[in-house]
């Protein structure tokens, strides 16, 4: 994963996530939001899943991820020179400026020129939050207002001609499911308790679970487990033991072995070398 800076000047604009140096942290599992995503690689690479598409994203990229498009990222090789954003305009700024929002979906132009002018509206908003001073958010609201007139003019399409649209119901069943394992995940949960939680029954909850997020319920466990594990091991001096019991694990030699899996080093030898860094 990328380093990266959050600027969110305030609530009535979008919120923007510059990604820059190398920071080996692992990929970001498969999720979904209201807001539409809009990632910028001016220098990078990375690989996307959108809707079960794989895309390989290289400098000068842009990817539209529209509201509730399942999406993930892996990959995310980085030095240096890395310069990446990703633009989240919240749901609230989207039914509220632009008319009729849910009949509209969103897909980056096929002409050069109109995709230069996308590109040009998301550096113009980066650009400006790196300026601070007191006519800031006032000039970002501008950049935001511009962004979004600029996707409804070259890139909105009625959803009525758009095929393979997200199922918004089953979306929100595990949306259900995945709080549950994010507010329980340093228990000993089981997946029949899981599926109890979401009111499904264990063989749909897998089926569904497995097609929309590309692993099993428990796998998606031990991975928000693991997340939490490696805030403690870059933000706390406690032991590998105690982070593996703390964030759920059986023992502390699964979570060295899905530690390793993820990040190639030993929780120890990673704590290490972050130090030494």
């Amino acid at each position: 994963m990328y380093r990266h800076e959050i600027v969110e000047p305030s609530q009535q604009l979008l919120k923007l996530i510059v990604h820059t140096e190398h920071f080996a942290n692992g990929d970001v599992l498969r999720h979904w939001h209201q807001a539409i995503e809009i990632d910028y690689s001016i220098k990078g690479t990375a690989d996307f899943t959108i809707s079960g598409k794989k895309i390989k994203s290289k400098s000068g990229d842009v990817l539209i991820i529209n509201s509730n498009e399942i999406h993930s990222v892996d990959n995310m090789n980085a030095n240096k020179n890395t310069l990446a954003l990703t633009f989240l305009i919240p749901y609230e700024i989207l039914i509220k400026e632009i008319p009729n929002y849910e009949n509209y979906w969103f897909v980056l132009p096929e002409k050069k020129e109109e995709v230069a002018i996308i590109k040009h509206d998301l550096y113009l908003y980066y650009q400006h939050s790196q300026i601070k001073d007191e006519y800031r958010n006032l000039q970002l609201k501008s950049n935001m207002f511009l962004i979004l007139h600029d996707l409804l003019k070259y890139c909105s399409h009625d959803k009525s001609t758009v095929h393979g649209l997200p199922r918004i119901p089953t979306l929100h069943k595990l949306a259900e499911v995945i709080d549950y394992i994010n507010q329980h995940s340093s228990e000993k949960i089981m997946l029949d308790e899981i599926a109890q939680a979401g009111h499904l029954s264990t063989g749909y909850l897998s089926r569904t679970f497995s097609k929309q997020m590309g692993m099993s319920v428990m796998e998606y466990v031990n991975y928000i487990r693991l997340k939490k594990a490696y805030e403690m091991i870059t933000n706390t001096d406690k032991n590998v033991a105690v982070i593996s019991d703390l964030t759920g694990f059986s023992n502390p030699k699964s979570f060295s072995k899905l530690f390793l899996q993820i990040y190639k080093q030993t929780p120890g030898k990673y704590r290490a070398n972050l130090k030494r860094s």
